[in-house]
């Protein structure tokens, strides 16, 4: 009887817990609804839920007790408060629940986010890769410190670069096919409406609406309806990427005719930067237009673009520092009295995007998007035939290049450049235009035009992409507590690729042709760059050099289950897709008659991935949590193809990376301490990694017998790299005012393996195999691989705040050159190995081979800012300091210059006070502020 009487018991109770409710409205300052906020409850469980577009929130089934509620949105100031839920009431009526603004959430971090310090395609990818701080900002104190205050200056979580960060809009990957990394510049000075996403998970954590990937997930909605009603207007003066900005935003919220409209546009401009001869002349502009069909369907049309046009800044060697300072830009010269820069980069990818919310029941939804990006990305350059190189540090125009010191030529050069003349020490635009005017009269086979052909020429390297996406994702409970979501993403890239000629300079017309490879004078000569036009010249916005299209499709299926538990969170992601790719040549090269024109073989990769969550609750503050993942990623064009200007050479024995990674952390929330503590562990099998430059000593056979001299793409296969680490951060409220932040990040990033390397030149048809590159336990560049940074941070309930923090980092590498890791390096003939290069021994190889490790630095950075509440409108002012000390030492990026790859001539070039090809460098731009004003009616 007893045993029966426990189970009625029992299932009365079951029934009365199933039946408790919990629910509540959010409202903004103005008393409209706030949707897509996250309202957290927990304390022996944790439960987790969002806000409609009423701002109506509920919890279901939970048990009698007392509860901590959390209520966060971005842009909002968060709430936190207790309830208790008796056992007597089966319904809770929060109310409503008032957020205030917080104007500068984010404002405050801007300064870290250099979204146009994107690589020039100077040297190794890894260079000029901008920190991606800011949109890596997660709620996380450790992630959210990492990105503030490391980020601008080039540190990377977790040592992975932008390769594997997955920013998706409204489910669209942002991600170009040809590099597989997210081009910030399409929406760069759109803060206002694309700086909160709707989900960001962090490194290796499950994803609602992707696989994910090393970098995590950024996912942002541009629903017109979501923006905060009103009007925003900002004023920024910096002296970062740009020296001042203007943006506006308009959004109307939901009308009562079921209608929403978003608009934004900005304006970022300077004339002239930290770094000589660098501008800046950027606009952008978003259009969101929503309309709500019904309470179940709703269509957003989107549309945004950002114009850019920007000029880029050199690396250079520690010699030309030492001569014109760190802010020594080679790329420009005097032309009538106006710095004019041969690098420019010239960018505009507009995006269009319909997006269909479609609420199926009050379980199910579904949400699609398709979208169409076209436009154009333009970099410039100077180019030269049969003739001197014009860059004022090309090595033979520098003092160091003079052994016999005692000459009048070297104390001229030296003199030139101590005292910047900048006939010298910058490029000489009137030089280079009258050469062009002497230059000799020819007179083009194929056309019949004479005139003058030029010595040097301004080119532009032309990339025009045509894509469409069409997504998906589709979410389901099951039932309260089990959740299930569906991804599929299809893309279609068409990518039109080639030179064409931006200025001649004075001169008439652009020979086709290289001057680095003799030509034999035939129709099919290997010097020509097309020779279905032998001869042939090019005009003024004609092609040149190089034409080819760049072919893929890729589709997808992403299947992810969360099922949560009183104790235990599981989350599931699986993956599988397909890919296809080939090139199709527009020019026959002359070099490579036979796989330089038509369509190259089609590539093929299947992608297969498993990633998982399991989240221990101690109790509603303490938090285990351990992620996994082995999935595949196929390679991007730009590693299928070995050097796709010459030719259809793919890469050898290419097969997907293989990565496998798993983590686990520790996670504290409580309202006086936040703690985050970590350790990860990630490798990255088969990679491909693939570098083009000038080398010499690579013993190639070329069109003219034994060369040594060669414009190669040094390619490297089955490259295996290890991420291992741990990191940490606390943010401790040590009064209610004042809080301590700080974290700390331990890691060791190196190549685990001996890679295989081959090398495609233009003086000498087919991949040459130059055997393994011996590169295991060099450290991987790009980063510091520790960094560590304390502050404290003062906010006042009359909303002003102020901060400073201590940022420490280390073990910085410059990027080393895989050819001189290989057999060639030491050998004079490749084939023979026996020839050792006398000196040559186990001792010098290694030191000669030492990779340089740089200055470990200590940054300041300060921040201080007051909102105003005024009549109509609020008012806030912030500014952002960093590197207060000015600190120019710091390195952020170098990599060694592979022209000397054999034993004789580096340890000679090494042995010279300034050697001729020592790394390239770039150097911290030193002491920055960002001055924000915004108004908000």
């Amino acid at each position: 009887m007893r045993i029966k009487l426990s189970g009625l018991l029992f299932v009365i109770n079951k029934l009365l817990i199933s039946q408790t409710l919990i629910f509540g409205y959010l409202k903004d300052p103005e008393n409209k609804p706030l949707n897509q906020a996250v309202i957290s409850l927990g304390q022996d469980g944790k439960f987790e839920t969002e806000s409609d577009y009423n701002g109506y929130f509920e919890f279901k089934d939970i048990y009698p007790g007392t509860y901590s509620i959390t209520v966060n949105k971005p842009g909002y100031i968060p709430v936190t408060f207790n309830l208790t839920l008796s056992s007597e009431g089966l319904k809770k009526d929060i109310g409503k629940i008032k957020l205030e603004y917080n104007s500068f959430q984010v404002e405050e971090g801007m300064i870290t986010l250099m979204e146009d310090d994107l690589s020039m395609d100077e040297g190794p990818s890894t260079v000029g890769q901008a920190g991606i701080g800011l949109l890596q900002a997660s709620r996380d104190v450790f992630s959210r410190t990492a990105a503030f205050e490391l980020g601008g200056y080039w540190f990377r979580t977790r040592g992975t670069d932008n390769r594997y960060n997955n920013i998706l809009f409204n489910g669209v990957s942002m991600s170009k096919s040809y590099s597989g990394r997210p081009d910030f510049n399409n929406w760069g000075g759109l803060n206002n409406v694309i700086k909160y996403p709707y989900e960001r998970t962090e490194n290796n954590t499950v994803s609602d609406y992707s696989f994910s990937d090393l970098g995590g997930t950024a996912y942002y909605t541009t629903w017109a309806s979501g923006y905060r009603k009103g009007l925003d207007f900002s004023y920024s003066l910096t002296n970062r990427t740009y020296q001042q900005r203007l943006m506006i935003t308009y959004s109307s919220g939901m009308t009562a005719s079921g209608w929403a409209l978003t608009l934004s546009g900005s304006r970022r401009w300077m004339e002239e930067g930290v770094i000589d001869g660098t501008y800046n002349d950027s606009y952008a502009y978003f259009v969101s237009v929503e309309k709500k069909l019904s309470d179940k369907h709703r269509l957003n049309l989107t549309l945004l673009g950002a114009p850019v046009r920007r000029s880029g800044a050199s690396p250079n060697t520690q010699e030309v520092y030492d001569l014109r300072g760190k802010n020594y830009n080679a790329y420009w010269g005097w032309q009538n009295g106006d710095k004019r820069s041969e690098r420019v980069k010239r960018i505009f990818e507009p995006v269009f995007m319909l997006t269909d919310l479609w609420n199926i029941n009050e379980k199910t939804q579904l949400t699609a998007t398709v979208s169409y990006q076209y436009g154009y990305n333009k970099s410039s350059r100077l180019n030269q035939y049969e003739a001197n190189n014009p860059s004022p540090t090309y090595y033979k125009n520098l003092p160091g290049y003079w052994i016999d010191r005692n000459t009048d030529e070297y104390e001229t050069l030296l003199t030139a450049w101590q005292n910047n003349d900048p006939a010298v020490t910058q490029i000489n635009w009137t030089q280079l235009y009258n050469a062009n005017k002497e230059a000799p009269l020819y007179t083009d086979p194929y056309s019949g035009k004479t005139g003058k052909r030029a010595s040097y020429f301004l080119e532009d390297n032309v990339i025009k992409d045509k894509t469409i996406n069409a997504v998906a994702h589709m979410q389901t409970r099951f039932t309260d507590n089990w959740k299930f979501f569906v991804n599929l993403f299809y893309q279609n890239t068409e990518s039109v690729n080639y030179g064409e000629v931006n200025d001649l300079l004075g001169s008439d017309f652009v020979l086709n042709k290289n001057s680095f490879i003799q030509g034999d004078g035939t129709s099919s000569s290997k010097d020509d760059y097309n020779i279905l036009k032998p001869g042939s010249v090019a005009e003024k916005g004609d092609k040149t050099e190089y034409y080819y299209q760049f072919f893929r499709q890729e589709i997808t299926a992403n299947f992810i289950t969360r099922i949560a538990m009183r104790r235990w969170d599981l989350a599931v992601s699986a993956n599988i897709g397909r890919n296809e790719s080939y090139r199709n040549g527009l020019f026959m090269h002359g070099l490579y008659p036979d796989n330089s024109y038509g369509k190259s073989n089609k590539k093929n990769f299947t992608e297969l991935g498993l990633r998982g969550g399991l989240t221990y609750k101690i109790n509603g503050r303490n938090f285990i949590t351990v992620n996994s993942a082995y999935y595949e990623s196929s390679p991007v064009l730009n590693e299928i193809f070995v050097n796709p200007r010459l030719n259809n050479d793919i890469t050898p024995n290419l097969t997907n990376q293989k990565i496998n990674t798993c983590d686990i952390a520790y996670t504290l929330q409580s309202p006086i301490v936040k703690v985050k503590a970590s350790g990860y562990y990630t490798r990255v099998k088969d990679a491909v990694e693939i570098t083009r430059y000038y080398a010499q000593g690579v013993g190639i056979e070329g069109t003219n017998g034994i060369t040594k001299d060669a414009f190669i793409s040094e390619v490297l296969t089955g490259v295996e790299k290890d991420f291992l680490g741990a990191e940490a951060g606390i943010e401790w409220k040590v009064i209610p005012t004042l809080s301590m932040i700080g974290m700390i990040s331990l890691g060791q990033y190196i190549y685990s393996n001996n890679p295989s390397l081959y090398v495609l030149s233009d003086v000498s048809p087919g991949l040459h195999d130059y055997g393994t590159a011996y590169l295991k336990n060099y450290k991987l560049a790009g980063t510091p691989q520790k960094g560590y940074s304390l502050g404290l941070r003062y906010s006042s309930p009359k909303y002003w705040w102020v901060g400073v923090s201590g940022n420490f980092l280390q073990d910085t590498y410059t990027d080393i050159s895989a050819l001189s890791r290989t057999m060639n390096f030491i050998l004079e003939n490749i084939n023979n190995p026996d020839s050792i290069y006398p000196g040559a021994t186990p001792e010098t190889v290694k030191k000669s081979l030492k990779q340089k490790q740089y200055q470990d630095v200590f940054m300041l950075n300060a921040n201080i800012g007051k909102t105003f509440r005024l009549k109509k409108c609020s008012m806030g002012i912030s500014l952002s300091m960093a590197n207060l000390l000015n600190e120019r030492r710091y390195v952020t990026g170098s990599f060694e210059q592979g022209r000397y790859s054999n034993f004789v001539q580096r340890t000679e070039d090494q042995a010279r006070e300034y050697p001729l090809f020592g790394d390239k460098l770039f150097y911290d731009k030193g002491r920055s502020y960002f001055l924000n004003v915004l108004f908000r009616l």
